[in-house]
């Protein structure tokens, strides 16, 4: 229950966060409306019963009665309206914020390889849109409750045995509620399919899949499998509408008898005297009203349950946010400079919900001022290692020190601001060319000589040539006057973004010239090995990964790694002359280009 109301609250908060002032003027509206009808069906018993008994001044009462409810039904439902489409646009636009906070603001990545997040994100995403509609849904809800409420009065005042015409929408509302949990059920049930099936749907849509399908053939077997996947999740949610339309059946056919018997009632009550015309013609238009109302009452009030159940789910994130933040019990400061290094002492680290250990009890110091090297064969540890570094992952065991300081002690945020990265999978922005590097250092993405500075160190400035109008070009060709880019240009962007920053204490290259041939790979790492030693004087430790080990031997320190251990470590020359495992692997690369 607590968690259920605090879904609630934060629902509701959205919608008056959102837009504050038509939220509250909906929820007002929404009541004056909810009396318009039972009133006016009022001022309809009045004027019969002023016709019957002759009755002038009754009648002219009861004609301006209706008069006024109707003028004023007719000026509030049209801001009522206009308020709901203004709150549900500006809430869905609110919690789709809210949502990339969440989603995007966790600290670490362990979460993206957990599939119970993942299933559960799937259905926060695949209802998203209803996210910021609870207060029109309380807005319903309320309307139905004043209604009922108005019409239960009017009805007791014919004969206190019609009170249980308007407990009949009880009915309604349970088997509402029912077909709602059978939809919500078969949604869970089916979200993993649904997650591959949108999946194979990205793939056979999407423009970098777009060579492998054509060159193999696999368009048939994607449209194979997308039938086959999506057959299964429309069967599940098929029949859970179907089995929630046989309650409606139902539900209908109890309201109709109800409908019928509260009619029969009261004119046996007028044929005997007991009751007026006037009392006929009420007990008609409020049973004629309550079919209205009971459907309002249950659309408004599953729907309600609906979203109800995706803001649990919402809790559920935000308190997985809050649960895996990491927050340091004793927060320490990010030294200026580094004098000692980084280093890792005993780090073990194994991936979630995977028995494998991908780094083991590793010990490794990075001094201070240095270019550091990481080779080893696939699966060694490198870009775990580098996820490491970059505090995306927390060590299992051991811990990472940063000039002597635990790195679980400095706030997340503060470390990821010293440090910088270009990663080999890369995002392609598409901003301004400008704002594509710039994001990586964003007090100065303006700056356009910073801009072009961290260009020129990644020896990117010949990308600027090819764009129409600079810095200040669109990127991508989905946009309006957008420029497409090759995958290389692409690449080079992402690294002038790697450099940007001015004061790293990290900087981390993990294969982003992978796509690159080695003597222009050769010449790139160079160039970094060059800015690096530029910024020596703050202490920063720059760190290459590379499959290719002829283009790292410019390193001050060369670390070969090995199923998640340090095999090896010391300049070019000195693994050369050791002869290991690095110096076996150099001389059958080198033969290659020979």
């Amino acid at each position: 229950m607590r968690e259920t109301l605090r879904a609630y609250r934060m629902l509701i908060r959205i919608g008056f966060r959102a837009a504050p002032w038509q939220a509250t003027f909906q929820l007002v509206t929404g009541v004056i409306m909810s009396l318009g009808a039972p009133v006016a069906a009022y001022g309809g018993k009045l004027l019969i019963d002023a016709v019957v008994a002759h009755d002038l001044r009754l009648g002219v009462l009861a004609g301006v009665l209706v008069a006024v409810m109707v003028a004023v039904n007719l000026v509030t439902v049209f801001y009522y309206v206009d308020c709901a489409f203004g709150v549900m646009e500006r809430a869905r636009a609110y919690a789709d914020r809210r949502l990339m906070e969440l989603m995007g603001g966790v600290d670490g990545l362990a979460h993206h390889e957990r599939p119970e997040y993942l299933d559960q994100v799937q259905r926060i995403r695949e209802e998203s849109g209803a996210l910021g509609s609870m207060t029109n849904a309380t807005a319903g809800i309320l309307r139905a409750v004043v209604s009922l409420g108005a019409a239960g009065v009017l009805l007791a005042q014919i004969h206190p045995v019609l009170l249980a015409l308007p407990f009949v929408a009880v009915v309604s509302i349970a088997v509402g509620k029912r077909a709602r949990d059978l939809d919500v059920t078969a949604q869970e049930l089916t979200t993993e399919p649904e997650r591959l099936r949108r999946h194979i749907f990205d793939i056979a849509t999407s423009a970098p899949s777009g060579k492998e399908l054509r060159v193999f053939g696999l368009t048939g077997e994607l449209l194979d499998r997308h039938h086959a996947v999506a057959r299964k999740v429309i069967d599940e949610r098929n029949r859970a509408t179907w089995q929630g339309a046989a309650l409606g059946v139902v539900d209908a056919l109890v309201f109709a008898l109800a409908y019928v018997a509260a009619i029969a009632f009261v004119l046996l009550r007028a044929v005997r005297g007991q009751a007026s015309p006037g009392d006929v013609v009420l007990a008609i238009g409020l049973a004629a009203q309550l079919t209205g109302i009971v459907y309002s009452a249950v659309m408004y009030g599953t729907h309600f349950m609906w979203v109800l159940r995706i803001g649990v789910r919402l809790v559920w994130l935000e308190d997985y946010a809050r649960d895996t933040a990491y927050v340091p019990s004793d927060p320490a400061d990010v030294p200026d400079r580094l004098t000692q290094g980084i280093e890792l002492r005993d780090v073990s680290f194994g991936y979630p919900d995977t028995s494998r250990t991908v780094l083991d009890r590793l010990s490794l110091h990075l001094p201070a001022g240095t270019v550091v090297a990481l080779v080893g064969e696939n699966g060694a540890g490198k870009t775990t290692l580098v996820k490491m570094l970059c505090d995306f992952y927390r060590p299992d065991t051991g811990q990472i020190l940063v000039d002597g300081t635990p790195l679980a002690r400095i706030p997340v945020e503060r470390w990821r601001a010293r440090v910088s990265a270009a990663f080999q999978d890369h995002v392609a922005f598409e901003f301004l060319a400008r704002e594509t590097v710039g994001v990586a250092d964003q007090p100065r993405i303006g700056d356009d000589a910073a801009v072009l500075a961290g260009l020129e160190r990644a020896g990117a400035s010949g990308v600027l040539t090819a764009l129409p109008n600079g810095l200040e070009t669109q990127l991508g060709k989905s946009w309006d006057g957008g420029v497409d880019l090759s995958g290389g240009q692409w690449q080079r962007l992402a690294l002038g973004r790697g450099l940007m920053r001015s004061d790293p204490l990290l900087v981390v290259f993990d294969e982003p010239t992978a796509a690159l041939d080695a003597q222009t790979e050769h010449a790139m790492f160079e160039r970094f090995a060059q800015a690096a030693r530029t910024g020596a004087g703050r202490g920063a430790v720059t760190l290459l990964v590379s499959h290719r080990f002829s283009t790292v031997r410019m390193a001050d320190l060369i670390v070969v790694l090995s199923k998640g251990r340090v095999l090896e470590q010391g300049s070019h020359a000195e693994l050369m002359e050791h002869g290991g495992l690095y110096a076996e692997l150099y001389d059958l690369q080198s033969k290659a280009y020979r």
